[in-house]
C-alpha cells in the first residue's frame, strides 16, 4: 500500500509539473538629469489570459554589486520559474520610492522567455517613457503597459 501511495505521490507530482523557462529581462533607464534609483523595483508581467511571472524585487536577479537603473542605462537580469503559456502582453512595474533620489525614469522593458524543452523563446518589449515618482507628474510609483488588446 506504501508502495501504491509513492507512486501515486510520484505521478501527481510528474503530472503537474512545468516546463522550467529562463527569463532575461532588460531594463533601460532614461537619459535625462536625475533619471536613475536606488530603490526597490519589482515586475509583473501576464499573459492575455492571465498567467503571471511575478519578480518580487529585480536586483537578486541582476549582476551582483552592479548599481543598476542608473542614467542612460541597460541593466540585464536573469532568472528562473515557470514558463508562461503565450507571449505577455501586459506590465506592471513598481519602485518602493525608497533611497537616495528615488525617482526614476524608464525608458523600456523588454522581457525575454526561454523555454529549454522545446527551445523555443517569447520576446515582448514594454515601452514605458515615463517618469515613476510621487514628487512628480503623473505622481505614481508604478505604471501599468496593456498591449493585450492590441
Amino acid at each position: 500500500m506504501k508502495i501504491l501511495f509513492a507512486l501515486f505521490l510520484l505521478a501527481l507530482t510528474v503530472s503537474s509539473a512545468y516546463a522550467p523557462c529562463k527569463f532575461i529581462i532588460l531594463v533601460t533607464t532614461g537619459d535625462r538629469e536625475d533619471a536613475g534609483t536606488d530603490a526597490r523595483v519589482s515586475l509583473s508581467v501576464s499573459t492575455a489570459n492571465g498567467k503571471k511571472l511575478v519578480i518580487k524585487s529585480l536586483k537578486p536577479w541582476g549582476q551582483k554589486g552592479h548599481n543598476n537603473f542608473e542614467k542612460g542605462h541597460t541593466d540585464k537580469f536573469e532568472g528562473s520559474g515557470k514558463c508562461l503559456p503565450s507571449k505577455p502582453c501586459r506590465m506592471l512595474l513598481e519602485s518602493n520610492g525608497k533611497g537616495n533620489k528615488p525617482g526614476w525614469f524608464v525608458d523600456k522593458v523588454a522581457f525575454t522567455q526561454i523555454e529549454q524543452k522545446k527551445l523555443s523563446q517569447k520576446e515582448k518589449t514594454f515601452n514605458v517613457n515615463r517618469l515613476l515618482a510621487r514628487d512628480e507628474s503623473p505622481g505614481t510609483l508604478f505604471v501599468v503597459v496593456d498591449d493585450c488588446a492590441k
